[in-house]
Formats: C-alpha cells, structure tokens, sequence
C-alpha cells in the first residue's frame, strides 16, 4: 500500500522533516485552523466545504455554487460547481485574463469551443486559454459540471448575472435565457465580453481525444484519457499540465483502492486543493482530521500541514494545483502507465527517487522521511 511504504511518522515537538521547523502564519502564529466547514473564509487559510454548501448564485436555468473564491485563495483561482436542468445555458463568450478549465460530473452538455462543438458526458475535460470563444448548455434533466478559473474574475462574473439563491438546485420552473441586460452587467463587473450571436448549430460530436497537446490552445479530454502515471497503488491522470497551462495550474485526477494515510507534508510555493469525485477519503489539515465524500472540497495553501487516506474500494479525487511547480513530484514519483484503471498488483513504490531530489521538490515532510 502507498501509505504503508512511505510509512508512518510522529510528529516532533515543533519540528519536521530533518529538523525543519513546522510552518507559521506570516504573523508567526501557530499554524492556521481549518476555517468550520461549509463557510468561505474570505483570506486565503484551510477550509471544507461539504457538497451543495459554498455561496449559491441562480444563474438563468442554473445554480452556481461558488467553493473557492479570489478572496479566499489570495486571487490565484477561484471554483464553482455549475448544476442545472436541460436547457440551462451560458452564452457565447470569451475572457480576456481568465484561463477556465471544466469537468463534467453529471449529465450531459454541449461546448462550443473556438471553432468546434462537441459534447461532454461524465468525466470528460475541457480547457479554455484566455481569448477563446466558448459556451456551454446543459443537454440532461440533472447536469453538474465543476469550473476552476485563473485569478479572481469569475466570481463577479456569476454575481453579476444572477441573484444570490438559499436553494441547492434549479427551481422546477426557470427561465434558462439570460437578459441582455445582465449580459451588460457581467461585461461592466467581470472578465467577460459576450458575443452578440448564437453559437453555431453544427451538430455536437462525442469527445474522443485521449492526449494532452504540447502548447497553451484549447482542448477536450475524453474521460479516463490525459497523461497517466502510476505509483504503487495510485493511479495520477494529467488533465492540464504546465504545457497546457502556461505554468499557470495543473489538473490531476487520483484513484486508487482503500489504503494507509500517506505522511503529513506540506509545500511551500503551491496551493493545493481536493474535490472528491467517488468512494470516500480521510484527509488531515492542520492536524484536524475530515472526512470527504463525493462533492466535498478542501483547500490547502501554501504551508498547510496535510495528508489523504483512500478509504473505500474504488476511490477518486481531482485538484487543482497552483501555480504548476509541483509536476515534476508526479514524474519522479511515477511511472508511464498504459492502463485506465490503479493495477491490481502495484509495481515497486520508488520513492527513493523523490528523497534524491528532495531539495529539488517543493516537499516538505513532517517526521523522518521513509528510508525505504
């Protein structure tokens, strides 16, 4: 098992790894608490949100659910779970600042993207670079995708076109269609310019595209696809990289079976956050210990003291890392794997590659490293 070959560690009194001392607040504080569950911080600290919880927008025939905003990550990303009912939509538009990725979690939808449409089911992974033409409208009585956004100008951007909502899905009548005077309103508040004209009515096609590009253009991915790496019992996909990014964030998806906790860490130039997609998983933050199911979110700033624990037989996470520093972890950890599902029988955990390039890593461990 992962956790078991790195083994287990007890923390020192105030030291880490080598004699590390534990991260402090900038005031130099003990380290921050996680924020109470299902509450936006408004500073860039730990916090949980639980499924469905976050600030709601009513967005036409959508609920945006706002989990991390640019006040609560020091303006690097922000993400909004999007679930709406067939038809609901967002028009033709393309940010200027903004690099937007999406996962479908449930239903079906259909995005134009630049000069292609197509359409997305479960799983399947879109990204959109800065001053691309996009829209998207939701195919599927129940349709949830979640959205991550460079900077800090989306959120205006679900404010400024919808009312601030207590519900957790779309009402059972809605009008999906946006104003024009909301279109107006988003233009004057966030990074966003509407195209006056519908997308084409080409007819969408099936995502099928398996691998990422070498360079910063659009996108699609088909579920299960991206650059795999396996080590040990985990399975880690590439759905954005630094190529793809600009080095800007990195999207990878983790999956594997119930094992131990692996040791408790934390980064010091990246931020790094868990959206659980299936099973359940444990998580320490800080030395508080979460429970995830599918839908719940926990960030984890720069200097946040963390550690995961897949829990049920088939588990899944997606995060978003940023900025994108920490791939070459996965690459040295890792191996190419060929494979769409954790191998049933794991190859040697090598993470005596990470403990040569441990100065090179930004890894900090908390105990003694694994000698092994």
């Amino acid at each position: 098992m992962l956790g078991a070959a790195l083994g287990m560690f007890v923390l020192g009194s105030g030291q880490g790894a080598q004699g590390q001392a534990l991260p402090k607040t900038d005031s130099g504080i003990d380290i921050q608490k996680v924020t109470p569950e299902g509450k936006l911080p408004g500073k860039a600290v730990p916090y949980y949100i639980r499924n469905g919880e976050g600030e709601r927008y009513l967005v036409g025939g959508l609920v945006a659910d706002l989990v991390a905003r640019g006040e609560d990550t020091q303006d690097l990303f922000e993400t909004a779970v999007l679930t709406g009912g067939r038809d609901a939509n967002l028009p033709l538009h393309t940010h200027a600042r903004t690099h937007e990725a999406l996962l479908v979690l449930d239903g079906e939808v259909e995005l134009w993207l630049g000069k292609e449409h197509h359409l997305l089911i479960r799983g399947d992974f879109a990204s959109i670079p800065e001053g691309t033409p996009h829209a998207l409208k939701m195919r599927s009585h129940r349709t949830q995708l979640i959205s991550w956004s460079t900077g800090k100008e989306m959120s205006p951007f679900y404010m400024a076109l919808g009312q601030p909502y207590a519900g957790h899905v779309q009402p059972p009548e809605v009008n999906p269609e946006l104003s024009g005077e909301l279109l107006k309103k988003a233009e004057a508040s966030a990074d966003v310019r509407f195209e006056r004209k519908a997308p084409g009515r080409s007819t969408p096609q099936r995502v099928s595209n398996g691998k990422l590009p070498d360079k910063k253009i659009p996108y699609v991915l088909a579920s299960g696809e991206g650059e795999r790496l396996v080590a040990g019992e985990q399975l880690f996909s590439f759905l954005g990289d630094q190529q793809t990014t600009g080095g800007r964030f990195l999207i990878v998806m983790t999956e594997g079976p119930a094992g131990e906790m692996i040791p408790a860490h934390f980064h010091e130039k990246h931020t790094e956050t868990f959206f659980c997609l299936d099973g359940s998983m444990n998580m320490r933050v800080n030395g508080e210990q979460l429970t995830l199911a599918p839908g719940d979110f926990v960030h984890a700033p720069a200097r946040t003291i963390h550690a995961y624990q897949l829990k049920s037989h088939y588990t899944r996470m997606v995060g978003l890392l940023t900025p994108g520093l920490f791939e070459p972890f996965f690459r040295t950890l890792g191996d190419p794997y060929a494979g769409y599902v954790y191998p049933q029988t794991p190859p040697p955990f090598r993470f005596d590659r990470v403990l040569s390039k441990l100065n090179e890593l930004d890894l900090k461990l908390v105990g003694a490293p694994p000698t092994k």
